[in-house]
């Protein structure tokens, strides 16, 4: 009788921060129709492995409420939250999130490394609000997908300094530091926008069009590889090369 009116696929997330607005919005904009976004906020309210440690302390519980609302996959959503904890306690803690749940499991961060590599990236330029220790670490998760970091601009900023910001400022932002990566690493093949408290993709998009490389945003990467996964990927026009590329 309402066949037609129920999501194709429930999307379960757990998001980092206690206030999921521009996620939701993003997520709206850019997925499928019929997709739905069924998110649980861990509450991260510092860049530290402590506030990651205690953020996924009841990790199995909120497992337990997205598979209540009959979910299909598994993200951890946000790349502070690996990068602050490393790579092998990201893999123990995705593999743990599969075998708990029965479901495919990712992370944002695969998506962007991965998707990166699938549209033919091999040196990359990064720009976001993270620390240089937290954007050492994220260079080893692009790496093992062959791909390069070549190149930083950054300006880190804590979470509650940065959820106070305008959305029209974060978006400037975005831009200024996306523009730099560039500039100042002609020889990268990309650039990653990285974060997801401030508006993103239409940044993304606009300065692919600036700089004629492809830009990667989190919930571009994200709508790529996990409809990779749940086998219903198609690729589109108007949201850069990352949806474009089969």
């Amino acid at each position: 009788m309402f066949d037609d009116q129920v999501p194709t696929h429930k999307i379960g997330t757990l998001a980092p921060l206690g206030v999921i607005d521009n996620g939701a919005y993003e997520f709206y904009r850019l997925w499928p129709k019929g997709c739905m976004s069924v998110i649980i906020p861990v509450g991260l309210t510092e860049f530290s492995a402590t506030d990651v440690e205690r953020a996924f302390a009841p990790l199995d519980g909120y497992l337990d409420q997205l598979m209540q609302r009959g979910v299909e996959i598994v993200i951890q959503n946000g790349v502070p939250l690996p990068i602050l904890i490393g790579v092998d306690a990201h893999d123990r803690m995705i593999a743990h999130m599969a075998k708990y749940t029965g479901l495919p499991a990712t992370s944002t961060v695969l998506a962007v490394a991965k998707s990166a590599a699938e549209i033919g990236i091999k040196k990359i330029a990064v720009a976001n609000k993270w620390t240089d220790a937290m954007n050492a670490s994220l260079s080893q998760f692009f790496a093992r997908e062959g791909v390069t970091v070549c190149g930083i601009a950054n300006k880190s900023i804590a979470p509650k300094d940065f959820m106070k910001i305008e959305d029209e400022t974060h978006m400037r932002l975005a831009w200024e530091l996306g523009k730099r990566a560039a500039d100042e690493h002609p020889d990268c093949d990309g650039v990653y926008l990285g974060g997801g408290s401030w508006l993103c993709e239409p940044v993304a998009n606009r300065l692919e069009q600036a700089i004629g490389k492809p830009v990667i945003c989190n919930e571009t990467a994200r709508v790529r590889h996990v409809m990779q996964i749940l086998k219903d990927w198609k690729p589109r026009e108007g949201f850069g090369r990352i949806f474009s590329t089969p």
